[in-house]
């Protein structure tokens, strides 16, 4: 039976995306069955993994099996990828399908569950990129998640969104014991020991500590412009630099925070 995971924050800017692409391939590297749902207008999941997803029309992607009036089968709209990820691949057009969920009352609130539930013994886990806004796709989303990883950066802004985040999943679930922080961008040297420690910056992880408190891994997630470059050449750093000083902590990250 799989595990469902989703990727979330109110914010954008986060490290969202990029921490979903590479821990669903890292898992799928481990030998795991793996399906990465991309629910966002931006696409980064589906154009990582898929080169043809930006010219794929509405009906051959999630759009067509999460607008209420359409509702095509899930299983009709998986690719297989390269990186040995399954993926249903977003369109741009996703915020019609955000607002007609919202309108749709009851139904609209548990149609990904109903979409997913075909597919839970086809895989080990999936992986599901939420929008960078807390609306009806996000709740469908976090309405199925076993596990709820909340990117965020190390800056007050951050901070206010993710504590925003955190309060909507209450609410929505009733508690946060699926929801875990992790701080992205972070260079090794503001944490306590580093050389910065005392700096501003090193006092804001200090801070991330007391506000997020059980909910933050211990796993962060350095700065890299291994990363960057990587995403410049269409690639996951998996791919561009697996050797990598982030490659090593994203898959950290895999092992602590997905493969329990």
């Amino acid at each position: 039976m799989a595990r469902i995971l989703a990727f979330t924050n109110n914010k954008g800017g986060t490290g969202k995306s990029t921490l979903c692409v590479h821990a669903a391939q890292l898992t799928a590297q481990q030998g795991e069955r793996v399906l990465l749902i991309d629910l966002t207008s931006q696409g980064t999941a589906s154009s990582l993994y898929l080169e043809e997803a930006g010219s794929l029309p509405e009906s051959e992607t999630v759009w067509a099996s999460l607008h209420p009036h359409h509702q095509r089968p899930l299983l009709e709209v998986i690719y297989t990828s390269d990186k040995g990820v399954d993926v249903v691949p977003a369109h741009s057009n996703m915020a019609e399908v955000a607002a007609r969920l919202a309108t749709a009352g009851s139904e609209g609130c548990y149609l990904l569950q109903q979409q997913l539930s075909p597919l839970l013994t086809d895989y080990d886990f999936i992986f599901l990129d939420t929008p960078g806004e807390l609306n009806a796709l996000t709740a469908n989303a976090l309405q199925v998640a076993e596990r709820i990883i909340i990117p965020t950066r190390l800056n007050r802004a951050d901070f206010s969104c993710t504590e925003v985040t955190l309060r909507y999943i209450n609410a929505l679930k009733g508690q946060l014991t699926q929801a875990r922080t992790v701080l992205t961008m972070l260079d090794d040297r503001y944490l306590p020991g580093g050389i910065w420690a005392g700096s501003h910056t090193g006092q804001l992880y200090v801070q991330a500590q007391q506000i997020f408190a059980d909910v933050l891994s211990p796993v962060t997630i350095p700065d890299s412009s291994d990363l960057r470059t990587a995403f410049d050449h269409g690639l996951t750093v998996v791919e561009y630099r697996p050797g990598s000083a982030v490659c090593r902590r994203l898959l950290q990250f895999v092992e602590y925070e997905v493969l329990l």
